[in-house]
């Protein structure tokens, strides 16, 4: 079963990618940069350089294949984009993977860009098309690698906007396990699998795992304070409302929900964030 991956080269698209081959699959990819997809995956896949969001690019990626990974870059846009795949997609028999946001987002009146997955999931739906749609929770490599672990470099401290509210992370490697299977089987077709680590953790948690590495203060603060500060820091209004809502809803409970879908999925557990964070202050010089 032959598949495009749409996305390739950014936080979670690699992980497909490399998941795919690892099945013993030739994945082909649609990416802008060639050079940066050849450096990444080597000759184990077929590059189209290109957009996806352009219909003649589109044509030629999907020539001959059967499943398609849909994901762009979050941006205030990245509606239109989805949504354009799917018209081209349509009636084409071309089963569409779409990578979603946490379910407590996914609303007609959530924060922004899970409003958008939420129109783009309502389309693809009623669409007639072919499709799995996976919701992972928020991303050990996004909410601690590079925002916690960012804030703590940068201030000595790390910000918490969310209280005594726990997340259930999930690793970026775990979703492209998940996604591989999906794009390579039918086990799942027509179905929202919802994807978390394997408990929710707090930021004071959080804060004591990594002090064992290094110092992690924490610093209570309003999501307020953290949309004043993504303002200041150049960050698009748009954007910075996001965060303010998405940090609204993680303070509130609503992403501390956990599910054994994962393991269910690639018959192994999630990876756990003492796992995570070992790894990733290994790697950066700072664990012993």
């Amino acid at each position: 079963m032959s598949a495009l991956v749409l996305g390739a080269t950014g936080n979670i698209g690699p992980h497909v990618v490399h998941e795919l081959i690892a099945l013993g699959q030739t994945p082909r990819v649609v990416v802008r940069d060639a050079d940066k997809a050849h450096t990444l995956f080597g000759d184990a896949v077929e590059v189209i350089a290109g957009d996806m969001s352009d219909p003649a690019v589109l044509d030629t990626a999907t020539d001959g294949v059967d499943s398609v990974f849909l994901l762009s870059p979050h941006s205030f846009g990245m509606a239109n984009v989805q949504l354009g795949v799917i018209r081209e997609l349509r009636r084409s028999g071309i089963r569409i993977v779409k990578l979603s946001g946490t379910s407590s987002a996914i609303t007609p009146d959530g924060p922004h860009v899970c409003r958008q997955h939420w129109e783009i999931e309502r389309v693809l739906q009623e669409s007639g098309q072919p499709f799995v749609i996976l919701r992972p929770n928020s991303f050990m490599q996004v909410l601690v690698g590079q925002l916690m672990l960012g804030q703590l470099r940068a201030t000595g401290s790390i910000i918490n906007a969310i209280g005594q509210a726990g997340i259930s992370l999930i690793d970026a490697r775990d979703v492209g396990a998940v996604a591989a299977q999906v794009l390579t089987r039918h086990d799942w077709d027509g179905q929202t699998l919802e994807l978390t680590g394997p408990r929710a953790v707090t930021y004071p948690q959080l804060s004591k795992l990594v002090g064992v590495y290094e110092p992690a203060p924490v610093v209570d603060a309003a999501p307020a304070q953290v949309r004043a500060s993504l303002l200041q820091r150049g960050v698009p209004g748009w954007e910075a409302e996001h965060f303010l809502e998405m940090y609204e809803l993680f303070a509130a409970g609503e992403s501390a929900f956990v599910t054994d879908t994962l393991e269910q999925v690639t018959g192994r557990p999630p990876r756990t964030i003492e796992a995570f964070l070992a790894e990733t202050l290994e790697q950066a010089g700072v664990a012993s």
